[in-house]
């Protein structure tokens, strides 16, 4: 991890519920250490984290929480109170993304860092591969690895024949991804880098 690289909402959320492999919780403790962005965020996400399980662990320890006369009308409030603590998590993983038109990036299969296509992070993408010198196929699939190849999202990308087209995809997390295009029978054809960067 480089150390002006921010990290990923996904990151610290799974470090504060204690969800983070070790080597990636050191990484993400050793960058803390020295990002004051970064330190802000991880307050955020611990006190969200705690701030859930105190409501849940108060509502488990309620009186009104034993298992006695469940009948529709008790149930009404049970329920909306967890409709909306699931909304409120949902609104707060995808806040940044909402209804905002995907950014469109075309794709060049060239080499080394400062050829990699630079994106604002945690904006929907169209990606549109470049294909030229490929063999014609109806379909193609798309897959997206980490920087560690761990993979973080697949498509299957359908070109229109004499026209642009893409494959969207949701915002990625700070940091250097690799495109990869391969064929029907999972035969790499080209890759492509992407760097994700705050926009602060």
């Amino acid at each position: 991890m480089e150390r002006d690289e921010h990290l990923g909402e996904d990151q610290f959320e799974s470090y504060s519920i204690g969800n983070l492999e070790e080597r990636d919780a050191v990484r993400l403790e050793e960058h803390v250490l020295i990002c004051e962005t970064c330190q802000d965020r991880l307050a955020d996400s611990d006190s969200w984290v705690r701030s859930i399980r105190r409501a849940a662990l108060k509502w488990i320890q309620s009186p009104k929480s034993v298992w006695v006369d469940w009948s529709l009308p008790r149930l009404v409030p049970v329920l909306a109170a967890l409709i909306l603590i699931v909304a409120a998590a949902v609104a707060l993983r995808f806040s940044r993304q909402g209804d905002v038109a995907p950014i469109a990036v075309a794709l060049e299969a060239t080499r080394g860092p400062a050829m990699a296509a630079r994106v604002p992070a945690l904006r929907p993408l169209m990606l549109e591969p470049g294909l030229e010198g490929l063999p014609p196929l109806d379909r193609y699939h798309l897959e997206i690895v980490d920087r560690l190849g761990k993979e973080v999202w697949r498509a299957d990308y359908a070109p229109v024949p004499g026209g642009t087209s893409g494959v969207s995809m949701p915002g990625l997390s700070p940091g250097t991804y690799f495109v990869r295009l391969y064929d029907a029978s999972r035969t790499l054809l080209r890759e492509f880098a992407v760097e994700a960067r705050d926009s602060h």
